[in-house]
């Protein structure tokens, strides 16, 4: 059987992700491996040497577990922190040596595509309207389906890593900050706003390890191919708890991975910003984003 590899290169986390085909659109996860890389630490105009370090060590890795799994095809993708930094190319040439394997700068209109094929191979993705929201550390896609038909997708340069350093200035956030936050995210996705007040989607489906978190701190484990739903009061107790605390506290709390204790209140900021004007029923957190929808791709052609 065919297997397939795709490393995402985000602007906060590596992926890599090997599957085995097993039919048309279908596939069984080989291996999957998340590092924190925090390209984007700092910003993405510009990418810290220490974070350029860290990014090629862990590319190294999957390297030599690529190699391993006898993959047919290999596709690395890039997004915000590779198309925006001063540096990239530095970076870019280092990681091709590396992997001896082109890497594949996306724009923003090809991120929410990959991340829209991706979502749409779970059924729960077929049934009703989604606002799927993708959180990165450079950028933020937003994508509106119906029944498993896109009606609209962007990205917006939203990205975690960029938020932190604008607004983030205390310990824990103040709420003249957090206000100024919700007021430029509002500003941002002004042209969403219709869109989602027209087609009123009733669940909120995020694609991404921030996500996640919520899955961990109400409870429930994490699965590879299985959506999880989260209800919208659950979400504000988390927010709360949160948002109101300072490094140290995150640092003990339960569910919360320390790699995310950094950047979880602008990214929590961000979904409450969202989640007041979608009002959804319910949240979703989907396993699949991007890569899948990489090897998605692969597999049709």
């Amino acid at each position: 059987m065919s297997r397939y590899g795709v490393i995402d290169l985000g602007s906060n986390t590596f992926h890599l992700l090997i599957v085995e085909a097993v039919d048309q659109n279908k596939f069984r996860t080989v291996f999957r491996k998340r590092v924190f890389t925090s390209l984007s630490d700092g910003g993405i105009e510009l990418i810290k040497e220490e974070r350029m370090v860290t990014g090629l060590a862990s590319l190294r890795d999957f390297k030599d577990i690529i190699s391993g799994h006898n993959c047919t095809k290999l596709k690395v993708i890039g997004t915000a922190v590779l198309r925006s930094a001063s540096n990239k190319l530095e970076f870019i040439n280092k990681a091709e040596k590396i992997l001896n394997t082109e890497i594949i700068i996306i724009d923003g209109i090809q991120e929410a595509e990959y991340i829209y094929k991706g979502i749409t191979l779970l059924p729960e993705a077929n049934f009703g309207t989604h606002l799927i929201m993708d959180i990165g550390g450079g950028s933020t896609e937003f994508i509106i389906i119906r029944d498993g038909m896109k009606i609209f997708s962007k990205s917006y340069i939203l990205g975690v890593g960029s938020l932190f350093e604008v607004f983030h200035k205390s310990d824990p956030i103040s709420a003249v900050d957090l206000k100024e936050m919700e007021n430029h995210i509002f500003n941002t996705v002004k042209d969403l706003i219709p869109l989602i007040h027209q087609y009123q989607p009733k669940y909120l489906t995020g694609a991404s390890g921030s996500f996640e978190v919520l899955q961990l701190m109400s409870g429930q484990n994490p699965e590879n191919d299985s959506v999880t739903a989260i209800n919208p009061s659950e979400f504000k107790k988390i927010y709360n708890k949160i948002v109101k605390s300072d490094t140290k506290t995150r640092e003990k709390m339960k569910g919360l991975p320390v790699e995310r204790v950094k950047l979880i209140v602008v990214g929590m900021v961000l979904k409450n910003t969202i989640m007041n004007i979608v009002k959804p029923d319910y949240i979703l957190v989907s396993p699949y984003a991007l890569k899948e929808g990489v090897v998605r791709e692969m597999m049709e052609f």
